[in-house]
């Protein structure tokens, strides 16, 4: 079974700046349960225009930030036990998504390297790596809120599949289905 790392640079305002700090090529991180990205999870706007209502999402590939957004998507195979663990935490997180908010005070603690925690909050690559270390899948040497897109892009258990545009990773997956709806943005 594989999973896949998402890594995007979706060029926002929001991307703009978190790049001018990290000056890093990606700075928004998902995680898929299956190549064609259909389930595809993250922390990050919940609203397309404003970045500032954010928790728990979906990702939705047919937002215009997505269709040009350049990225890197990774696999990793994972242990019929570890998927499982993973997809019951993605449930979990469903179920519950209004208790979980946008740790943005995390992405000024992380870029001062203050140590604090925020309990129910996550950024993107912060909640990658919750999932990741909970489904006992990776377990890292530091602590997850210190954990950037980057930082999951060198992970020993992933390997890279395609570098790009998102849009012309998605016109090359088996599964067609967000092609079309995408060509008629």
């Amino acid at each position: 079974m594989k999973i896949y790392l998402v890594l995007t640079d979706t060029n926002t305002l929001l991307s703009k700046t978190i790049k001018f700090y990290t000056k890093a090529e990606y700075n928004h991180a998902s995680i898929a349960l299956d190549s064609s990205l259909t389930d595809m999870y993250s922390f990050g706007r919940k609203r397309p225009n404003n970045p500032f209502i954010a928790g728990f999402i979906q990702e939705d590939l047919t937002r215009e930030y997505f269709i040009r957004a350049q990225c890197n998507i990774l696999a990793c195979d994972v242990t019929p036990e570890q998927y499982s663990l993973l997809t019951n935490l993605i449930r979990y997180y469903e179920q519950t998504k209004n208790l979980y908010h946008y740790n943005l005070m995390g992405l000024v603690t992380l870029a001062l390297n203050i140590d604090f925690v925020r309990d129910d909050m996550f950024f993107c690559s912060q909640f990658v790596a919750t999932l990741l270390a909970d489904s006992k899948i990776y377990h890292f040497q530091k602590e997850i809120h210190f954990i950037t897109p980057q930082d999951l892009e060198v992970l020993p258990i992933f390997e890279s599949v395609y570098t790009g545009s998102l849009y012309g990773y998605l016109a090359t997956v088996s599964d067609q289905s967000l092609v079309p709806e995408l060509a008629t943005l």
